[in-house]
């Protein structure tokens, strides 16, 4: 009886024991399946990622950066923004806004700006090794921070850094690069462009990317590197708050001229009621608005660029 029990339990072992196998394999190639399936989704992402953002996500060095494209535009404008601006009623100063672009990779100049006497608003760079930190000090400093979108120049020898948008982008990669540059400078209130020559001057891609500031609750500073730009006529008609530069500080890094164009952003101001500048972290800048900016303190205030975008008309 025992014997035959034996019998009847190594027979079910016997019929058992290819299924189990069968079953093992199975396992074993469905694993395998997963890591062929799961290499192939890593290597295709790698292959879009270095494809679409490669040329924009290079490290640039601390002294690789181009602050801006040579000879920029000059912008003139009309006193029609005087009355309310304040600039001839007499009731109160006409309003200089400069605004620091650039910033992220010069950690003590930038430190000195952040703590400098007069109003200054401050523009990062998004995948500049410093900015995390320099913005963050920024705003619990409760300064104006922006985002300083980098976008593309006309010129292939100007690289405009990481992050940038192309005109050969799609309106889906446009905005995931948008969304990545925003994500990095998290307390930013506005956008300027940096360079953008070429962008700037494209209307189907400017509605886009303004389209975007708009929908994430932001301002946009037309940095105006062309007079090609049409960065705020389109502002205007999709009804964002937008303003343009006047007057780049510091394109020459000479003391005395940076001074002179303070001057003349100084006099602007007086005539239109309000003054746009645009400066960089560099020492001779430093030195330069430490000198002379404190001989205007009886003709103009120094305020953020906010102020001028909360002085616009709805």
């Amino acid at each position: 009886m025992t014997h035959q029990v034996k019998k009847r339990k190594l027979k079910k072992k016997k019929k058992s024991g290819p299924k189990s196998v069968v079953f093992r394999r199975l396992l074993l190639v469905l694993f395998f399946a997963a890591i062929v399936l799961f290499s192939l989704c890593t290597a295709g992402y790698v292959i879009f990622f270095r494809t679409v953002f490669a040329r924009e996500l290079q490290p640039a060095g601390n002294n690789e950066i181009v602050f801006e494209e040579p000879d920029p535009p000059t912008h003139e404008v009309t006193a029609v923004f005087s009355e309310r601006h304040g600039g001839d009623s007499g009731r109160q100063l006409p309003q200089v806004a400069i605004i620091i672009d650039d910033l992220g990779y010069r950690k003590k100049i930038a430190m000195e700006f952040l703590d400098f006497p007069i109003t200054l608003s401050y523009s990062f760079l998004p995948y500049a090794p410093f900015t995390g930190k320099l913005e963050r000090i920024a705003y619990y400093s409760g300064k104006t921070v922006l985002l300083h979108l980098p976008l593309e120049p006309k010129g292939k020898e100007w690289n405009p850094g990481p992050g940038t948008l192309f005109l050969s982008d799609s309106k889906e990669v446009q905005a995931i690069k948008f969304e990545q540059d925003l994500a990095l400078v998290p307390h930013a209130v506005g956008v300027n462009n940096h360079m953008g020559s070429l962008f700037t001057s494209d209307g189907t891609a400017m509605k886009n990317v303004l389209k975007l500031i708009q929908r994430n609750g932001l301002f946009f500073i037309d940095s105006f590197t062309s007079a090609d730009s049409v960065g705020i006529v389109i502002s205007r008609k999709i009804g964002l708050k937008s303003l343009r530069r006047q007057v780049f500080l510091d394109n020459d890094l000479d003391i005395n001229k940076i001074c002179g164009q303070l001057d003349v952003l100084v006099n602007l101001a007086i005539t239109n009621g309000y003054g746009i500048g645009i400066a960089h972290p560099h020492t001779a800048t430093m030195q330069a608005l430490s000198r002379c900016s404190g001989k205007y303190k009886e003709q103009v205030r120094f305020v953020s660029i906010v102020k001028l975008i909360d002085s616009e008309k709805e």
